[in-house]
């Protein structure tokens, strides 16, 4: 069998090598945190050594500021589930489901905010890249994507709450936090337990929280170290490569702050389905937008929003790369791209 390339890091991301030690290491505490006992004593201390240690990386004042989930969708139906807050159509689809999607995106993928403590938006749209502006006061910004893409401090944000997911950073699935300005303005959401601070009751994943957190320092040292400005340059080689040909070709958002490891771009006449399934084969994987629809096939709100017709949005599909892709993977995937782009 061929070796696979993938290129699909927004969906999920391999589970780093530093994250999977960790939680391996945790395998033998196998103790219920909420335990009296020594065992379940040691579990619920090295949970809070994690929180810790998030915090701390989050630039966020104490361990209250963190509320464990299973991950950014839990987060957002826990703080809007009693809102109806005004959104835009781009928003992740648990975004907008509690939500009014009547804010206007401009044909750039921007989305201005005139009443920011009665809105939501995302700090990046996982299908096209676009960074947001976040305003002052916002009461809830989903950063999914943008968390650990372009920072991890969240101190120089005015939120009431955000959300966060550890497997979009190479940590674990089916974990992820909420990211509280005061616990207070929380209501419970699951109830039973009382666990995290009596906000969202359950027994707590150590296993996975201590991948999360290893995923998050690990996160704060390739921003720090320049690995996600390589990352960025390696997008923009593929784009030109792209671009040189398939001169039809458009590149979603180009002119404007995205994600640094994010391409989506349509190639008119050519259905991504089409793109996505021939790919396949080929041994690369790549999406057509949202990968959290259970298999669902969701009209691509992005583009249409941004102006694009739909015929347009049915042709575009998204490459996005991580801190394992090469230059030569995605010289690959050109070549291959490009041969099925002429028979068609």
């Amino acid at each position: 069998m061929q070796k696979r390339i993938y290129l699909d890091w927004n969906a999920s991301s391999p589970l780093s090598k530093n994250a999977f030690c960790a939680m391996k290491n945790t395998i033998a505490n196998f103790a219920n945190p909420s335990s009296p006992h020594y065992e379940g004593r040691a579990a619920k201390k090295a949970i809070e050594k994690a929180r810790d240690k998030i915090a701390e990386i989050l630039g966020l004042n104490t361990r209250f500021n963190i509320i464990f989930t299973s991950g950014a969708t839990e987060s957002a139906a826990m703080v809007l589930h009693q809102k109806k807050l005004k959104c835009a159509p781009i928003e992740h689809e648990c975004v907008k489901v509690w939500s009014c999607s009547n804010l206007v995106v401009n044909e750039n993928g921007k989305v201005n905010i005139d009443d920011p403590p009665n809105s939501t938006l995302q700090g990046a749209n996982s299908e096209t890249g676009i960074i947001q502006q976040i305003p002052h006061g916002i009461y809830f910004t989903d950063a999914a994507q943008a968390f650990g893409k372009i920072f991890t401090n969240f101190s120089k944000f005015d939120f009431q709450f955000s959300s966060i997911s550890s497997h979009k950073i190479g940590g674990p699935k089916g974990i992820g936090a909420l990211i509280v300005k005061d616990i207070n303005n929380l209501n419970s959401f699951i109830k039973g337990g009382g666990q995290e601070f009596g906000k969202r009751s359950g027994t707590e994943n150590l296993m996975n929280i201590q991948g999360f957190a290893k995923s998050i320092e690990d996160r704060l040292f390739e921003i720090n170290s320049g690995k996600w400005d390589e990352i960025k340059s390696n997008r923009n080689y593929l784009e030109e490569m792209i671009l040189n040909e398939s001169y039809e070709t458009l590149i979603v958002g180009r002119k404007v702050n995205r994600l640094p490891n994010t391409s989506f771009f349509i190639t008119p006449g050519w259905k991504n389905d089409h793109q996505v399934a021939t790919l396949d084969l080929e041994g690369f994987s790549i999406s057509s937008g949202m990968a959290c629809a259970s298999g669902k096939k969701i009209k691509n709100n992005s583009l249409l929003s941004m102006g694009y017709s739909k015929s347009d949005a049915d042709c575009a599909i998204r490459v996005s790369i991580g801190e394992t892709t090469k230059k030569k993977d995605l010289e690959k995937f050109v070549s291959v791209w490009s041969s099925y782009n002429k028979k068609r």
